[in-house]
């Protein structure tokens, strides 16, 4: 990943990140000590936070899926104490994602789906 986002900018450019891409499909993998596990995937962006304070001070929160937690289509997936993030570029060179690196050197990668195509003659003739 290369093109780190600066961490005094984090939350502003989670927050900005947000806006331009919610409700946009997604794919969302961990990848770690044994390897990439995909967590979910064409559930929506709800948001990606960087919290500044609180308990969870430090850490960056990522939902997808439905807008509250009662929507069983929804994901909330925390990433403890990340150490870098960077904006991934999609193979049309517009805004394909996000990569983030946790102080363990694990990485959780939020990408955006295409989703599939629906064929034009679905009737069988």
């Amino acid at each position: 990943m290369a093109g780190f986002i600066e961490r005094e900018s984090w939350k502003s450019f989670l927050d900005e990140f947000t806006k331009r891409n919610q409700f946009r499909a997604t794919r969302l993998e961990v990848v770690g000590e044994i390897g990439a596990q995909e967590e979910e995937v064409y559930l929506p962006l709800v948001g990606v936070s960087f919290e500044p304070k609180g308990s969870a001070a430090g850490s960056v929160g990522i939902v997808l899926g439905g807008e509250s937690t009662k929507d069983e289509r929804h994901i909330e997936h925390l990433i403890p104490k990340p150490q870098r993030i960077a904006p991934l570029i999609g193979p049309e060179g517009l805004e394909g994602g996000l990569g983030f690196e946790d102080q363990d050197g694990g990485k959780t990668i939020l990408t955006f789906a295409k989703l599939p195509e629906i064929p034009e003659n679905t009737s069988g003739h």
